[in-house]
């Protein structure tokens, strides 16, 4: 594996020209933008500061894909994160030369997480059953059935195998795991990938949204990788929650992902 230096991490691309680029469908009056926009993302913010940041306002989907097939001098690697429901089934702006992977999550843990970062950032969600958040934010599919969608198109279209990843065994067997997804992608594992230093600094080399860098350092209102900023190595998975744990409105919603979930990790990486 490269070391760091020589990688680039590349954070929602899509994510922001879905939910903030010019071509995103959200309402004028929308509450979460408001959020964002009018108090968040203010000068003094620490995403503003970050070399790497850029603003939302360029980020088509078109750009997107250009951004991630140009050349990243001095790097070796890139490895970027996104959502598959962000790219809208627009099969077109998938950008060429990446080898595909697809991170899965049981829809038990998924889904409480999933409202619990929107109820934190935006309180009058609370009462609001999941399925009547704007769709921008919770697509028609919930995201399983978008990133499956997807994992069928990358396959049949571009020859790629299923690369397939759920997260409690990557939490529970890190070595095991990434040992098999290294070799999947042709690079050398190597033991220190299992721990690094506390502390979001990691965050000011990323290639990212203003939007999105602020969201993930932020410790009020989303903070995303909080937990992860304050760990030096994975953790076990905490106990899977009950159906009594669950709020009710949740409950139709994980039914529905539970069947393609099942499928994805019928072909997951085995620890």
């Amino acid at each position: 594996m490269p070391n760091c230096s020589q990688v680039q991490i590349i954070k929602g691309l899509i994510n922001a020209a879905h939910k903030f680029g010019p071509e995103c469908n959200a309402a004028e009056d929308d509450e979460w933008h408001k959020t964002f926009k009018e108090g968040i993302l203010s000068p003094e913010s620490q995403a503003a500061k970050v070399a790497l940041a850029f603003d939302e306002s360029i980020a088509t989907f078109q750009w997107g894909k250009q951004m991630l097939e140009s050349p990243f001098p001095g790097k070796s690697f890139v490895f970027v994160h996104d959502q598959a429901y962000c790219l809208r089934s627009n099969y077109d702006n998938i950008p060429r030369g990446y080898k595909h992977t697809y991170l899965i999550r049981n829809p038990y843990r998924l889904f409480p997480s999933w409202k619990k970062a929107y109820v934190k950032l935006m309180p009058s969600f609370v009462d609001k059953p999941f399925t009547d958040m704007p769709k921008y934010l919770v697509p028609e599919m919930f995201g399983f059935g978008e990133l499956y969608d997807l994992m069928v198109h990358i396959q049949e279209n571009l020859g790629q195998s299923p690369i397939v990843i759920d997260a409690d065994d990557l939490q529970a067997n890190p070595s095991s795991v990434l040992r098999q997804y290294c070799h999947l992608l042709g690079v050398e594992f190597k033991e220190s990938m299992l721990q690094w230093e506390a502390g979001d600094k990691i965050v000011d080399t990323w290639i990212a949204s203003k939007t999105y860098l602020q969201w993930s350092k932020m410790e009020e209102g989303g903070g995303f990788y909080e937990d992860a900023f304050k760990s030096t190595e994975f953790h076990p998975p905490k106990e899977l929650p009950s159906r009594e744990q669950i709020d009710p409105d949740l409950l139709p919603v994980i039914h529905q992902c539970i069947p393609l979930y099942e499928k994805m990790y019928s072909i997951r990486i085995r620890p």
